[in-house]
């Protein structure tokens, strides 16, 4: 007999594990019809848009203590040509049985996904197993995912340009950050920018300005959008403990006022090519990025002497808040094994495989024992630390809100708009995308 690798007798013991609470639960389960003889049924095919490998490899290795589950399958969808690829599918009768849903799309996708009954998975297993970031999956009539993993933002710093400016750390608070604009960012004679400290201040050239704007928002406080009986409330520019505040537009008026050519904090315009091709060109100190892009600036630069750190947070914060893509498993409606494809999801999605296929993506796991046990990886340590305090945000249909907060942020950088009516103009857009 072959010796068994690590990888092997940490799955048969996790599967055991897992296997007697997923036939506890199931026993009393009702929801999804009946079961063919295999306890997945013939098929369940997932349809998801990261890269097959991982999945493929940890299937099948699940298939190897448990042969029934070799009827499982991951299919790797093109991101930009998904939807697309679903809609289709499910009208022609061939759609996968769970797609690995970002949370991003949940609200666009809502009416094609069979929520899961809180009698069956229940809000206090997704509150005591799961990162707080993932109830919003948990919506008024079930769950629509079981969680996976989620790709927080952080801040990647430049080593040597923050030395070579005198700072030994990034900085832990916006007020900070603050300071180091004047040491770090490089003008000339003209102010034409030669190094910039943080590209805030544009739209189009900034990868992750929306993710950075919701960040803004979250910290302050804003309610961002609710769920009410019929209907989802705009309440971005409604905080949650002050009457007077108004998050969109402190939000909005922090974020554009680095790309003032007149004010002290100007680091960032609209003569760069992005954000990231700055940082990976060493003439950008701070880039606002998800922890899964971590791999990619290190391909695209190996001599790049970079490290990640949390994002900033006010000085007098209490509560620390940041960004994240939220991913889960969710069953389609329109599939016809419904109950085997539950049953699969319950084991793939097991804490032993979940921090497997996680971390080998760039992401923290979704269960709280992961993210306790920790990471050797400082760099993914940081991710694993954001994921704690990372939210969401309940997205009408993520190009359409894109543009609607590209428009707000030129709309004040052109000179067109104030901040206020800028801020009010896409309250009434996101109302209208819902």
């Amino acid at each position: 007999m072959q010796n068994m690798r690590p990888f092997q007798i940490g799955l048969l013991a996790a599967f055991g594990i897992i296997a007697m609470g997923s036939l506890a639960l199931l026993a009393t389960y009702q929801g999804f019809g009946g079961l063919a003889e295999n306890p997945y049924g013939d098929e369940v095919v997932i349809w998801g848009t990261f890269d097959d490998s991982s999945f493929t490899r940890v299937i099948q290795e699940i298939g190897r203590v448990d042969r029934n589950f070799q009827v499982v399958e991951y299919v790797q969808i093109d991101e930009r040509s998904f939807e697309e690829e679903l809609v289709n599918a499910i009208a022609e009768n061939r759609a996968p049985d769970v797609v690995l849903l970002n949370h991003e799309d949940l609200v666009k996708l809502r009416t094609k996904l069979q929520a899961i009954s809180y009698d069956n998975f229940s809000t206090r297993t997704l509150r005591d197993e799961y990162l707080d970031g993932f109830e919003i999956f948990a919506r008024i009539n079930g769950l629509y995912a079981i969680p996976f993993a989620v790709d927080p933002l952080v801040m990647y710093w430049n080593r040597d340009l923050l030395a070579t400016g005198g700072f030994a750390t990034p900085p832990a608070t916006w007020e900070s950050l603050l300071d180091m604009v004047e040491r770090l960012t490089l003008r000339d004679a003209t102010r034409d920018i030669l190094q910039a400290t943080v590209a805030f201040g544009e739209y189009q050239n900034v990868q992750n300005a929306k993710a950075t704007l919701l960040t803004l928002l979250l910290q302050s406080g804003s309610q961002m959008i609710t769920e009410g009986a019929t209907r989802y409330e705009v309440r971005l520019n409604t905080s949650q403990s002050d009457a007077t505040r108004q998050p969109l537009f402190t939000t909005l008026q922090f974020y554009v006022e680095f790309n003032n050519v007149s004010s002290p904090l100007y680091s960032w315009n609209r003569s760069f090519t992005s954000d990231q091709s700055a940082f990976l060109g060493e003439r950008l100190a701070l880039y606002f990025g998800y922890g899964s892009e971590a791999a990619r600036l290190r391909q695209q630069n190996p001599n790049l002497n970079f490290d990640a750190a949390p994002v900033p947070q006010g000085a007098g914060a209490t509560v620390k808040r940041t960004y994240g893509q939220f991913y889960g498993y969710a069953l389609l409606s329109s599939s016809q094994n419904q109950a085997g494809a539950y049953r699969a999801l319950l084991i793939l999605g097991s804490a032993a495989n979940t921090t497997t296929l996680a971390t080998e993506l760039g992401l923290a796991p979704a269960h709280r024992s992961a993210i306790s046990a920790g990471t050797n990886d400082a760099l993914l340590g940081t991710v694993f630390n954001q994921a704690l305090i990372a939210r969401g945000w309940l997205d009408p249909d993520r190009e359409e809100s894109d543009d609607i907060f590209g428009q707000m942020v030129e709309g004040v950088t052109s000179g067109r708009q104030q901040a206020g009516t800028a801020a009010s103009d896409t309250i009434r857009r996101l109302e209208l995308a819902f």
